[in-house]
């Protein structure tokens, strides 16, 4: 992401929300012009040395007279933010060593101009995200991310990580695949796969750690379900987590091919035991139909969403999916028919259970239907 740096940004004093202001060009022209007036003012002081025009007491006060407009027009430019440290040097540079101190500040801003960065750093750009009313709270998360204090609840959307691991510095990567192991949902598994693919090996080696620590936190909830149903085989609810357990990871991308095949497998069937137990449970056959049609056997999976959809009371959810398969089947009379019947009012954003954009490709299919 390129800097920008019109000379029509405002210049505006840092209060302390430290959001990302770029230097505008009237700054460099003033740091410049100070510089050269720092220049003359030790060059006519050193000229009247040079030719004894005054007493030394006189020189001496017109050194500390003009160090004081000096450092009065650092101090005035510098309260704007821009430029501090070079202020900083040229008004003390100039006090103590005079001319010296004056041509080594020009030496310092040009070098500052000719080095700057062109890129702004993850913190800048993170902040120049927010208003400045909302400042503060984008400086408090970005504190939580590097810190790991920061909890991943249901309501962070992995977009927003996956969005910062492409801007972000190595340190931040650091931060935010730690803090993604640490508090790991299935759904946030695409963080990983990025780190793993990151170019700096450090970042990988993380990543590549943090894949085994899921892992390892993965067998041994498995363990710990395993044990509380083999206390109590008649245990309806952790049958249901062991099979969504298997069924979350199997999907991820994290596992290798073969533990993928056999979590989908073991997911299936522990799913077909909850649906012995439970023949009127509407959620065992929705689970089976998910994975079958995510296994492209779209039959079996609209047969297994019809059963679901009969069970349940959440009609629409179900349906959704039935189409989906259906549509995959290439079924498409009976795609336009329970559209029809199950979303006779679509569009996006009208229906919170349902993706808006499969209530937009409904839409469609409404409009394209013959009358």
């Amino acid at each position: 992401m390129s800097k920008h740096s019109p000379a029509s940004t405002p210049s505006a004093p840092p209060r302390g929300d430290n959001v990302y202001v770029a230097r505008p060009l009237s700054s460099y022209i003033w740091i410049l012009l100070i510089t050269i007036l720092a220049l003359v003012l030790s060059g006519l002081v050193a000229f009247a040395f040079a030719t004894n025009a005054f007493a030394w007491p006189l020189l001496a006060g017109l050194h500390l007279v003009s160090s004081a407009v000096l450092i009065t027009l650092c101090y005035w430019q510098g309260s704007r933010g821009f430029f501090v440290r070079e202020y900083y040097i040229l008004g003390f540079g100039y006090l103590l060593c005079g001319f010296l101190g004056a041509a080594g500040s020009l030496l310092l801003v040009t070098v500052s101009f000719f080095t700057r960065s062109d890129k702004w750093r993850f913190r800048d750009w993170y902040m120049a995200l927010f208003p400045a009313d909302h400042a503060t709270t984008a400086e408090e998360l970005y504190g939580q991310i590097i810190s790991g204090s920061r909890a991943i609840g249901p309501e962070h959307s992995v977009t927003v990580y996956t969005d910062l691991m492409q801007e972000a510095e190595t340190e931040e990567k650091l931060a935010i695949v730690t803090l993604v192991s640490r508090y790991f949902r299935p759904d946030f598994a695409n963080v990983i796969i990025m780190a793993m693919n990151d170019a700096d090996p450090t970042v990988r080696v993380l990543a590549a750690s943090a894949k085994a620590r899921i892992e390892n936190r993965f067998l041994a909830n498995v363990l710990k379900i395993q044990e509380t149903i083999r206390q109590n085989p008649n245990d309806f609810d952790a049958k249901m987590s062991l099979a969504t357990l298997y069924d979350d990871y199997a999907f991820t991308g994290l596992l290798d091919r073969e533990r993928e095949i056999e979590n989908r497998k073991m997911a299936l069937e522990t799913y077909e035991q909850c649906l012995k137990d439970r023949p009127d449970d509407a959620t065992p056959p929705y689970r089976i139909g998910r994975i079958l049609n995510r296994q492209r056997d779209y039959l079996g999976a609209a047969r297994l969403f019809e059963i679901a959809l009969e069970r349940s009371t959440n009609k629409q959810a179900i349906a959704s999916w039935l189409i989906e398969a259906t549509y995959n089947a290439k079924d498409y009379d009976r795609v336009r028919e329970l559209i029809a019947r199950h979303f006779p009012e679509t569009g996006a954003g009208k229906n919170p259970v349902v993706s808006p954009f499969r209530l937009d490709s409904m839409a469609l299919w409404q409009k394209g239907a013959p009358e």
